[in-house]
């Protein structure tokens, strides 16, 4: 190696060190070992996988979850200078073809790919002609059923092995993963646990707090005047991210709105206004935060509990990333825990819907059966649903399931930009503007404005174009309509709808299957995903920090002094070592002989029984201690 890692780090990013295990993580890859890296939110994990893959020669293969955390990804790759692009669900074959080309031949060190695309014929043949360094797998909880964003088609990121050379390495890298969802990863993978590389989830600067409020939106504004710096709010409804940000804007907070409807031009606007604090906070969907890498969010808010700890836990992590103080705040009233399970059952919906959303599908596209797979759809639910007479929300559960059975793939909603590509080498190009000059201002000006379009479908605003040259976007549509008609170039038009692709030829709904794994394991799974967050939310006793921990098998963890709960126990003036001492003391009571709890108070008469009832509440609720069945009280092993 001509150049050493360090090189590498401070050449793109700037950077003189690696962070924590960063280091470690690499050089695991180095060495060519399978190897599963967890790392908290905002701690780097991209990296991990970035500088090995630009130190050796060839390819890094990225398999990714969503399509708008591709697009940053290769965005910021970019940017610093690194050749990469990306393919994934909803792609014409023509796209496809150019990206895979250039991945063969044009010497690309990074290609995104979504789980579902590694399955298809053309992705396989290409892939065996490239020199692949390194397969990363990001968001590799999505490998395992029991992981909170199951995908199917992550289990057979491993037939890759049949393809490339048996010793290029596999990084699996995630941030939310505890002990079950770990093994199963490493097992799909075949990650020896040596090469398990894990850091603390632990943040030690980030204040979590839940705040039991009726009135959200007054106490939304006593917090953003309290910490009175950057934010993001958070909301389960496109409708509510508008109505909070107006809200925030007639209490002279400034703050915009952002939702996975909204154009790409506006997402990106918002985006960036917010990252350059022009705007104050951000209320948003969980569309937003995948791939940003802001660092100086003092505060986010949750207008309401999301439905597990794992999104919360991802979510909340976008603050502090600096490592200086900040706070995630939730807000929390009863009448959340019913919507939640409410949540819970739409999302499973009957099997006999499922299979009627199905049969719908096939006659809305007008697709006979036995026919279609691999084909691609724009796809509008709204329409569709009011066509069927179906419910929206119903709808896109069903869908869900669909694609979690391996039929149906759904893309998230992102604008695809009008695109083109000249088809034709320069002589030909001179002498068709020769024939042609009424088409010569656009043809030139394609050529000056954007580089590589001869080897890529290219991005280009119409708008933009037609007032160059005094003419509208309509009429330059038009004419790269009859260039394409010429084969002078590809011309793809912008889209802003989903795309539903079938991932196998369209069958008869009797004979479609759920899993169980998919289904009733799935719903179950889901379900103590949404008790954990309702006991998060519910507690009085146990520290925020090591409940949340808890959940990602992490136990060796102190109170953190800094969540509701800790300071609600400094106001009790019960300190943290008076606490501590008081724990200590009821090990040794009751380690080896379970007594009442009347008992217990009588033999430690130096403290206050207010203050040994509340140890014991905590110890309860954080399960290391129960009753018997005497009404005992007892110590739970760990």
């Amino acid at each position: 190696m001509s150049q050493t890692i360090q090189d590498i780090l401070k050449q793109y990013w700037g950077y003189d060190s690696f962070r924590d295990s960063q280091e470690a993580i690499i050089n695991s890859v180095l060495d060519d070992n399978n190897t599963l890296a967890l790392l908290p939110t905002g701690g780097g994990k991209s990296i991990c996988y970035q500088v090995p893959a630009l130190i050796n020669e060839g390819i890094c293969i990225v398999v990714s979850p969503l399509i708008a955390l591709m697009k940053d990804q290769v965005e910021n790759l970019q940017k610093r200078g690194i050749k990469a692009l990306a393919i994934f669900s909803g792609m014409n074959k023509r796209e496809i073809d150019i990206a895979l080309d250039n991945c063969v031949y044009g010497n690309y060190k990074f290609l995104y790919v979504s789980p579902e695309r590694l399955q298809t014929e053309i992705f396989k043949v290409r892939l065996a002609k490239m020199k692949v360094n390194l397969i990363a797998v990001d968001e590799s909880h999505c490998i395992s059923q029991w992981g909170h964003d199951f995908r199917p088609a992550y289990q057979k990121i491993k037939e890759i092995r049949d393809i490339i050379d048996q010793s290029i390495p596999f990084l699996a890298v995630t941030a939310t993963a505890n002990t079950r969802v770990i093994q199963d990863i490493a097992a799909q993978l075949s990650i020896e646990p040596e090469h398990i590389i894990k850091q603390s989830f632990a943040r030690e600067k980030l204040g979590y707090l839940v705040l039991k409020e009726e009135n959200k939106k007054q106490r939304l504004i006593q917090i953003i005047r309290k910490t009175g710096n950057c934010g993001i709010v958070y909301v389960n409804t496109r409708r509510k991210t508008k109505e909070i940000a107006e809200y925030l804007r007639q209490n002279n907070i400034t703050a915009e709105y952002y939702h996975g409807g909204l154009s790409q031009e506006d997402r990106d606007k918002r985006q960036e206004n917010w990252i350059q604090n022009k705007t104050q906070l951000i209320v948003a969907t969980n569309a937003f935060g995948m791939g940003i890498d802001k660092p100086d969010v003092r505060v986010v808010v949750h207008m309401e509990p999301p439905a597990s700890p794992e999104a919360y836990f991802q979510e909340a992590g976008r603050g502090g990333r600096d490592g200086k103080k900040s706070f995630a705040v939730l807000l929390y009233k009863p009448s959340d825990k019913s919507t939640l399970e409410r949540f819970h059952e739409l999302e499973f919906p009957d099997t006999s819907q499922i299979k009627k959303v199905y049969n719908a599908l096939g006659n809305y596209f007008r697709l006979a059966i036995g026919g279609g797979e691999n084909s691609n759809y724009e796809f509008d639910i709204i329409d569709f649903s009011t066509k069927f007479n179906f419910e929206v929300i119903t709808t896109h559960h069903c869908l869900s399931i669909l694609g979690l059975a391996g039929y149906i793939h759904l893309s998230e909603a992102i604008t695809r930009p009008n695109r083109v590509k000249f088809e034709v080498g320069n002589n030909e190009l001179y002498n068709y503007q020769i024939k042609h000059p009424e088409h010569e201002g656009l043809i030139q000006l394609l050529l000056r404005k954007n580089e590589g379009i001869f080897d890529n479908l290219t991005g280009i605003n119409l708008t933009s174009i037609g007032d160059s040259l005094k003419k509208s976007a309509k009429e330059i549509e038009v004419i790269l309509h009859k260039l394409k008609s010429f084969g002078i170039l590809e011309f793809l038009p912008t889209s802003n709808q989903p795309v539903l692709t079938y991932t196998v030829d369209r069958m008869h709904e009797d004979r479609l299957k759920f899993a169980k794994a998919i289904y009733l394991d799935r719903k179950t799974v889901k379900k103590e995903q949404l008790d954990f967050m309702i006991r998060y939310c519910e507690s009085d006793t146990t520290c925020r920090s090591k409940l949340l921990l808890s959940y990602f098998d992490e136990t060796e963890f102190v109170d953190c002094g800094t969540c509701d709960i800790c300071l609600s126990r400094k106001k009790k003036e019960l300190s943290s070592e008076q606490f501590s001492l008081i724990e200590q003391k009821i090990k040794q009571q009751i380690d080896q002989n379970p007594m009442r709890l009347s008992q217990l108070v009588q033999l430690l008469p130096d403290f206050n029984q207010d203050e040994i009832l509340q140890v014991i509440q905590w110890k309860l609720d954080e399960n290391t201690m129960n009753y018997n069945d005497k009404n005992e009280l007892f110590l739970i092993q760990k």
